[in-house]
């Protein structure tokens, strides 16, 4: 018996959108009304951090430490941590999604659709600077709010997608067990073949380009193919839960 449906928000739930200057630009006056003036935001916002987060643990390069990463790239800069709230810093780097993205079309009406087959929603999300506390804050500005029960993000579990732990981590907070829940989202690697390794049903967003090999991921893997069902757009997950849940 289903009890739960998860699904993954970036190229998921919401599109990327709004004008990347703009987007810097709110991300910088957030810096300077926290911390003040600094010469290094603009270097810091233009940083690959996610490339260092990856590379961060070779033993295990799904282990998030977004704290560590960040001290490491200031203290390589000469930047004295001794006075900076490292995680105030992380939230003031973050903006509220409602700025660079917008709904993906019929994320509200299918997530509706969901809850009244009884099921509960999660967001599982693989974050760079977005920890739980900050992504539930986004939900009303986004119209997620009155649709969207849990939410789980890497920053805030230590580990991202495709890991065992997170997806466990969402089970708990939700209440069930993996067989009665299914994962929904647009990366094979994250969402697909960490859904099924977790022992949840998995359905893949295929969307358009196809997806780059991910850094880390195994080598010869088809992830894809290990999709219990694949659809083009969200509306195309009715009839499957319809079916799933009869």
């Amino acid at each position: 018996m289903l009890r739960a449906a998860f699904f993954d928000l970036g190229d998921t739930l919401l599109r990327a959108r709004g004008d990347r200057a703009a987007i810097l630009a709110a991300h910088r006056d957030r810096l300077i009304e926290r911390f003040g003036k600094r010469d290094w935001y603009d270097e810091l916002l233009g940083a690959d951090l996610l490339s260092e987060l990856l590379l961060d643990d070779p033993a295990e390069p799904l282990r998030q430490r977004t704290l560590t990463v960040l001290r490491r790239w200031l203290e390589r800069r000469g930047v004295d941590v001794a006075d900076l709230d490292l995680d105030e810093l992380r939230r003031s780097a973050e903006v509220p999604r409602k700025l660079n993205a917008t709904l993906a079309p019929s994320a509200h009406e299918v997530l509706t659709w969901v809850r009244t087959r009884g099921l509960r929603i999660a967001v599982v999300s693989n974050t760079l600077w977005t920890g739980d506390d900050e992504l539930r804050a986004d939900l009303p500005l986004l119209g997620l709010a009155d649709v969207v029960d849990v939410v789980v993000t890497s920053h805030s579990t230590g580990y991202r997608k495709p890991h065992r732990a997170i997806y466990e981590r969402a089970l708990d907070l939700v209440g069930v067990r993996a067989a009665e829940a299914f994962m929904v989202g647009d990366e094979p690697y994250a969402d697909v073949y960490g859904a099924k390794r977790a022992g949840l049903r998995a359905v893949w967003l295929r969307l358009p380009p196809p997806r780059p090999h991910p850094v880390g991921a195994p080598p010869g893997v088809a992830f894809a193919e290990e999709a219990d069902v694949t659809i083009s757009a969200l509306s195309d997950l009715m009839p499957v839960v319809e079916h799933w849940t009869a």
